[in-house]
């Protein structure tokens, strides 16, 4: 018996689901383009209110009277944290700020000093001054391995201090480390270090995103992470209690930006974000873009190896690869733009999971692939024909092509999942996926930038509710 997908949703049996979502996304656009969106019953739910503080005492110490102003970088820095600024517990010859991607090791090693791809933030001293050897001056040209991120939210990030006194050379990466190094945080440097190693994200010049101020008793400290990847991507702004001694309070937490796009295919233990460089909105906004982009190459191939191994037909396997190597042109195409409009996309960071059984990988594509990959196919098509920026509307046009066929696997896989699962197990991934567009909807209320979304051709809240309501009528209206 065909399932009731093929029905109930899409009653034509002789119809693709290339065609079928096709309809859908051609009815979806002519409604977002007509003027009084609401009469013409495309809905919109009421705006969400940003976060509301945790500590009502602390919020009346954090917005205080007094002005606080950006933390400024030094020319050419990525980091608003000054070396001169650190005043650590031992006198050193040299000491370093440094930043290096790269891949979370497996499994820790010995410590080898062969990495030579790193960025020094900020340095003062002599690196060796009174080394006796030559090991020093060997060492300190490189970066030591492995790798060891103290932030990889959706960027594999590691910010550590690397000093010299004599011929030793060490690396401080971590919280315990960097207390270990520095003693009393008794400077705005320090405490901003800190931060960082805690892993958030700080911003040149930017006193929405950052701040740094003493108190009585230490710091108080504003700074940034990408909380939520997409549907919606959120960034929330923390701020946080620094005493002296090392202790740290979070006092306040606030939603700071939310955009509706939703961008690929985001893979199971995706735990890199990249943070803004605050240069360009639009630069920003497709950096962020490419990394998920980037992130659907795994998503696909990881898709491609579950439906193998649980014995799918070979034409969904073979379409999950097609994906995943369209994934990676769009990510370069992306990440090309990304860059000649100043934002600096970064690689995923994605951990490394068993495979799963069907009810867990069907699961996943309901609420993944059917929902937030349909209406970011959906969005893709729109930015084609809405964006101003005319090379970034020509490789849309290309990448929603894709983007759709994409959805149209993603339903197909749910069509052949749930022809093998259970009664019970159904009717949990359908309620999943009504979930799924729920959340979806309320991620539709804010509206992106306006420099963003006149650009890149993102609709405003009105347009992404009615985008959305009608994709939702379309798949989950009975026939």
């Amino acid at each position: 018996m065909a399932h009731r997908f093929l029905r109930e949703c899409n009653p034509d049996p002789g119809e693709s689901v290339e065609s079928w979502l096709g309809r859908i996304f051609e009815r979806a656009q002519r409604a977002a383009l007509l003027t009084g969106l609401l009469a013409q019953g495309c809905t919109t739910e009421p705006t969400q209110a940003l976060a509301e503080p945790r500590d009502t005492d602390a919020v009346d110490e954090t917005e205080s009277a007094q002005v606080v102003s950006g933390v400024p970088c030094a020319p050419g820095a990525e980091l608003p944290i000054s070396a001169r600024g650190l005043s650590p517990a031992r006198r050193f010859d040299y000491l370093a700020i440094r930043t290096s991607h790269g891949i979370q090791a497996s499994e820790e090693g010995p410590e080898r000093w062969t990495l030579s791809t790193f960025d020094v933030v900020s340095e003062v001293g002599t690196a060796c001054a009174t080394a006796t050897t030559r090991e020093c001056h060997q060492k300190i040209r490189m970066h030591p391995e492995p790798f060891r991120p103290t932030s990889c939210l959706q960027l594999c990030n590691e910010t550590s201090v690397v000093t010299t006194a004599g011929n030793e050379v060490r690396r401080w990466v971590g919280v315990p480390e960097i207390l270990s190094l520095l003693g009393p945080i008794d400077t705005p440097d320090e405490a901003l270090l800190l931060v960082e190693s805690m892993g958030y994200d700080l911003t040149c010049d930017n006193a929405e995103r950052t701040t740094v101020r003493a108190t009585q008793d230490g710091f108080l400290v504003t700074a940034t992470k990408i909380t939520r990847d997409c549907a919606p991507i959120i960034t929330t702004r923390f701020t946080f209690r620094i005493w002296r001694s090392g202790e740290t309070q979070t006092v306040r937490t606030e939603e700071i930006s939310r955009e509706s796009a939703c961008i690929g295919r985001v893979p199971a233990g995706l735990t890199s974000a990249p943070a803004d460089e605050g240069r360009s909105p639009l630069g920003d906004f497709l950096a962020r873009a490419a990394h998920l982009e980037a992130a659907s190459v795994i998503a696909f191939e990881r898709l491609a190896t579950e439906l193998s191994a649980l014995g799918a037909p070979v034409s969904l396997v073979q379409e999950a690869r097609r994906a995943a190597n369209d994934e990676v042109r769009h990510a370069e195409v992306v990440s090309a733009l990304g860059r000649a409009r100043g934002g600096t996309p970064v690689p995923p960071c994605v951990e490394e999971l068993p495979l799963r059984a069907l009810f867990a990988l069907a699961l996943e594509n309901a609420v993944e692939g059917c929902v937030r990959e349909t209406f970011g196919a959906l969005v893709g098509a729109h930015q084609a024909r809405r964006a101003a920026d005319a090379e970034l509307a020509a490789a849309m046009r290309d990448i929603a092509a894709d983007e759709a066929r994409h959805a149209a696997l993603s339903w197909k896989v749910h069509v052949w999942a749930m022809e093998q699962l259970g009664p019970e197990e159904r009717a949990h991934i359908e309620q999943a996926q009504a979930d799924a567009f729920s959340r979806l909807a309320a991620s539709t209320t804010r509206a992106p930038a306006p420099e963003v979304a006149r650009a890149a051709g993102l609709p405003g809240p009105a347009e992404a509710a009615c985008l959305l309501d009608v994709l939702r009528q379309g798949i989950l209206a009975e026939a």
